[in-house]
């Protein structure tokens, strides 16, 4: 007996060409370390979130937030921290704020930045606290960058957060660099994208 399938029974037409299209691929799906970490699929229409699944197949079966023209579907990763990779601008204050994760892959440049710092800090140099230049103090991200820097993650964690120290609606690309060296991440919270 065939299974029944709402998706082919009930759907609408932009919910049956999302379902044949397939899961879509995250925009951070190339960037190194990423590729293990989970992913959720967000249904926006109108720019408007209307819909948030872990599985893509649950997301095209469900009929909330409706399925009307123009309705998409994007993919994000999610980081160990819980949140995505990518974080768009705060809402409020003087600084953009945006962040993303960045995986320390092994012999990879931003290995060999925490490798110096650990190794200046073992020394009493006095460096500012985390990885970044001008985090701000106490933030979210100063707090992880601290954390992998002294070894207490939490278990699962292979990385750190940075943020974006620009003033809130600065134009072009998020960034921040590192204290040390020449290394700089930049990405673009809108296409939720990393660029470095």
């Amino acid at each position: 007996m065939p299974r029944w399938d709402p998706v082919q029974e009930q759907g609408t037409r932009q919910q049956r060409r999302i379902a044949a299209a397939g899961a879509p691929e995250p925009p951070t799906a190339g960037v190194d370390g990423f590729e293990r970490y989970p992913r959720y699929y967000t249904k926006r229409r109108r720019g408007q979130v209307v819909d948030v699944d872990d599985s893509f197949e649950v997301l095209v079966r469900s009929g909330r937030g409706g399925w009307a023209a123009g309705t998409t579907v994007t993919a994000t990763h999610r980081a160990p921290d819980g949140r995505a990779v990518v974080v768009g601008p705060a809402a409020s204050g003087a600084r953009c704020a945006s962040s993303r994760w960045v995986a320390q892959v092994p012999g990879g440049p931003v290995a060999e930045v925490v490798a110096a710092l650990r190794t200046l800090r073992a020394f009493g140099a006095g460096l500012a606290p985390g990885v970044q230049r001008g985090a701000v103090p106490g933030s979210g991200a100063e707090r992880s960058q601290e954390a992998w820097l002294e070894g207490t993650a939490r278990d699962g964690m292979d990385g750190f957060r940075v943020e974006c120290a620009q003033p809130r609606g600065h134009g072009g690309p998020c960034s921040a660099s590192a204290q040390l060296g020449e290394l700089t991440w930049r990405w673009d919270p809108r296409e939720e994208a990393v660029l470095d």
